[in-house]
């Protein structure tokens, strides 16, 4: 309801008469709820603002999986790939997963590094948010008797040129007893295998020239960035 002008006035008159301590508690009081509000929405803006100008799209998942390379080679697998692609660095990146221990690091006892980044590894997978895997030989052997590599075999037609000779194959494992064998239920640890074309030996080439172990590029099976893979290998491999 409208109050008569008087009391208004008489309103106005005592809000002038009160110091300025006691007109911004009188203020809060008052407007406590919407000046609130008004404070959430500006929050919530800044945050969509600041997410807008610095969110990156995910233009490759790249895992390095018991593999490192020299500081000055990470350019060459990450934002000159984004640039080689027609995008832009500042909108676009190569999410790169460092130091995957799929196996433990030599001469080292922590089985829990080991086991944290293959649980990484799977929830990755699972997630499609992993799309090629950087890995040394005993990383390789793991991630393809588990099956996780792409079978190059399906994608042979599409390989840039030159490339075949770096082709390596590996075994996969179709069937086991695994899970008898460790509990004790079986005396002989069996597996049925297929050999599988799944990885190219990357050793020397490119951003991997300086390094004295072998490394292997393998491609995730169920990556939905299949194109981008493949053009992400002969990128690395030039």
């Amino acid at each position: 309801m409208k109050l008569p002008e008087h009391e208004r006035q008489a309103h106005r008159d005592a809000f002038r008469a009160m110091s300025l301590a006691q007109k911004a508690d009188y203020i809060f009081a008052y407007y406590k709820l919407p000046l609130v509000l008004i404070l959430i929405a500006i929050i919530a803006l800044g945050s969509v603002l600041k997410y807008q100008l610095t969110h990156k799209a995910p233009l490759l998942y790249v895992g390095m999986a018991n593999v490192s390379v020299a500081e000055d080679a990470d350019p060459v697998l990450a934002e000159e790939f984004v640039t080689a692609q027609g995008q832009s660095p500042r909108k676009s990146e190569v999410v790169i997963y460092q130091d995957l221990y799929l196996v433990d690091p030599e001469l080292s006892s922590d089985h829990q590094l080991s086991y944290a980044s293959r649980l990484k590894v799977l929830a990755t997978i699972d997630a499609q948010e992993l799309d090629v895997v950087l890995m040394s030989k005993q990383s390789y052997d793991l991630l393809s008797h588990s099956g996780f590599l792409l079978d190059l075999s399906a994608v042979s037609s599409r390989l840039p040129d030159g490339l075949a000779k770096l082709i390596r194959e590996n075994d996969v494992i179709i069937e086991d007893n695994q899970v008898e064998y460790d509990l004790g239920e079986a005396e002989t640890y069996e597996a049925e295998t297929k050999r599988v074309t799944n990885a190219f030996e990357v050793s020397g080439l490119g951003p991997f020239v300086d390094l004295t172990d072998d490394v292997y590029l393998g491609i995730i099976g169920n990556t939905p960035r299949l194109d981008t893979a493949l053009a992400y290998l002969e990128h690395v491999t030039q």
